[in-house]
C-alpha cells in the first residue's frame, strides 16, 4: 500500500518533467511557463500538453479534493511543499537535461575515450540522483499532510485511473498528474 501511495506522488512531478523534456517530445523546451493543460485539451500532436506545460496540481482538482475530503489548510499546506521544492528540482532538472546533452555530444564525437564516456556518464547519474532525492523527499513531505484514510483514498483514486485507461497499455503515472 505504501509503494502504491508513494507511485501516486512521485507522478506528481514525473509528467511536468517528463513533458518539458525536449529529447521526449522533439521540441526546444519554451523559455517562457506555458499555461497549464487540463483533461480533455489537446496538447502537441501526440495528444500531452503542448512544449512544457504541466499539467493541474492533483490537490487543486475539485473533484480528488472532495474524494479524499482535503481540508483548505491541506491544500495550502501541499500547496506550499510544492513551491517550496519545485524551484530547486527545476534546475536540477535543467542541469541534467544539459549534462545529458554533453553526453550525447560526447558519444557522437570521432576522437573520445571510454574513460570521458563514463566519467560523463557518472556527472548524469549523480545529478539524476539529485533529483531524485529533491522529489523524494517533497514527497514524503506532501504525504505527511495527508491522513492514513486520505493516503488510502489516493491509492484507490490510482488503481481505478489506471484501470480506467485498460488492458495493454502502460499506466499513467497517477491521476494527480491532471
Amino acid at each position: 500500500m505504501k509503494r502504491v501511495v508513494t507511485a501516486v506522488l512521485v507522478g506528481l512531478l514525473l509528467t511536468p518533467f517528463a513533458a518539458a523534456d525536449p529529447h521526449r517530445t522533439g521540441a526546444q523546451r519554451p523559455s517562457q511557463p506555458q499555461p497549464q493543460v487540463r483533461d480533455g485539451q489537446r496538447g502537441d500532436q501526440r495528444g500531452g500538453p503542448p512544449g512544457g506545460a504541466q499539467r493541474s496540481k492533483w490537490w487543486q482538482d475539485e473533484k480528488i479534493k472532495a474524494d479524499l475530503r482535503l481540508a483548505p489548510e491541506q491544500t495550502a499546506r501541499i500547496e506550499e511543499i510544492f513551491e517550496t521544492a519545485f524551484p530547486k528540482m527545476k534546475d536540477i532538472y535543467d542541469d541534467l537535461r544539459r549534462r545529458e546533452e554533453q553526453l550525447s555530444n560526447l558519444i557522437s564525437g570521432n576522437d573520445v575515450t571510454e574513460v570521458q564516456v563514463l566519467k560523463q556518464a557518472d556527472q548524469v547519474e549523480a545529478v539524476r540522483s539529485s533529483m531524485s532525492k529533491a522529489r523524494t523527499l517533497m514527497l514524503f513531505r506532501m504525504r505527511r499532510v495527508l491522513s492514513a484514510d486520505q493516503r488510502t483514498k489516493l491509492a484507490e483514486i490510482e488503481k481505478a485511473h489506471d484501470k480506467e485507461r485498460g488492458p495493454g497499455r502502460l499506466p499513467e503515472r497517477t491521476p494527480t498528474d491532471r
